[in-house]
């Protein structure tokens, strides 16, 4: 079975890989940070990303946080993401109704939280929430994507 096989109703060209996607809840999308040694880490993400953007429909993004810490991603990923999300902002702000990150993890929590207040505003124009599972994170895509 291909990626493409997973394909959920109404979403046009190719699928973004499923090692890092979940569309079967579309147009929330369950997005998985990819760990240090995951082949094809940072272009499966980006590209993943783009193929959601390609459909130009609102969704949401939930995000699923890898292992390692984000200071810990090497440098020139960093680099890479930096300018690819300076080069896709309009497509997010415009398609991407919000980001939800899923945690159990009370100092992730703590930690993401404080981030989203740095990054708020000032780089998206979405809302961005921090939820302890998958059932809230399907409830906090639902309202994002109705506002």
């Amino acid at each position: 079975m291909s990626a493409d096989d997973l394909l959920p109703a109404g979403f046009i060209g190719p699928a973004p890989s499923p090692v890092f996607f979940d569309l079967a809840a579309w147009p929330i999308a369950f997005v998985r940070f990819p760990e240090l040694d995951d082949e094809d880490r940072l272009e499966g993400v980006l590209g993943g990303l783009e193929m959601l953007l390609d459909q130009k429909v609102p969704f949401v993004a939930v995000w699923i946080p890898a292992s390692h810490d984000h200071d810990d991603e090497p440098h020139e990923d960093e680099i890479a993401s930096n300018k690819w999300i300076k080069r896709h902002r309009e497509a997010l702000n415009t398609y991407c109704k919000g980001y939800v990150y899923i945690t159990r993890d009370e100092a992730l929590a703590a930690l993401l939280t404080d981030r989203i207040a740095t990054i708020s505003g000032r780089l998206f124009r979405f809302p961005m929430k921090v939820v302890g599972d998958h059932e809230e994170a399907l409830q906090a895509g639902e309202l994002m994507l109705a506002t």
